[in-house]
């Protein structure tokens, strides 16, 4: 029995006892790997081919190592730029040994529940004055809370005023004496030019 089953952008012809090296798969060593992106699945005389959708199979593996690809030099450049650059490159990768191959999905473990919010109060849509009611009610709220702000930064204000009425009440002998403007000459006007002599 072999498996065509397609893993990071990869397809890989798989049998039992088979050992394959994928894009790297979060996952500690030793540990087993469900992979359920089975595209055709073979046995002797009788083959499953996926239609749209993958075929109703999944390969368990193990995981082996974790392993780094060989490395690559990528040298870019751009004649008479005086570009050069020089990239290095090692993929990341899990080797896997293939141990059964099996027709069906692998059953999901059951996920735990999400806790749940605590509901809101809900008023009764049987009683719509008592909603109105209360829609009032933290309007009004929230009227009371903006006056007494309102009423607070008038306080604030007031005494600043009054501050500043006690600043300007000193004699005004200690203020220095204001400069007499200078009159002002008049301007005298440019001479026009004449369109015709330029002058």
């Amino acid at each position: 029995m072999y498996a065509i089953l397609q893993h990071g952008g990869h397809q890989y012809r798989v049998a039992s006892g088979d050992r394959i090296l994928v894009d790297r798969i979060p996952v500690e060593v030793g540990s087993i790997v469900t992979l359920e992106s089975v595209l055709l699945i073979g046995d002797g005389a009788e083959t499953d081919v996926a239609k749209g959708s993958p075929v109703e199979a999944s390969v368990t593996a193990t995981v082996i190592a974790h392993r780094r690809g060989r490395k690559i030099r990528v040298f870019t450049y751009k004649p008479k730029k005086r570009h050069r650059r020089t990239l290095g490159y090692r993929s990341q990768l899990t080797e896997l040994l293939i141990e059964e191959i099996g027709r069906g999905k692998a059953e999901a473990k059951p996920k735990a529940a999400a806790p749940k919010r605590a509901a809101a109060p809900k008023v009764a849509k049987a009683d719509p004055i008592a909603a109105e009611a209360a829609e009032l009610e933290t309007e009004a709220r929230a009227i009371a809370a903006e006056a007494t702000e309102v009423e607070a930064e008038l306080a604030v204000a007031e005494l600043a005023v009054e501050d500043a009425a006690a600043d300007t009440a000193e004699p005004a002998a200690e203020k220095p004496a204001e400069k007499a403007a200078a009159p002002k000459r008049p301007r005298t006007p440019k001479p026009k030019k004449d369109p015709v002599d330029g002058a």
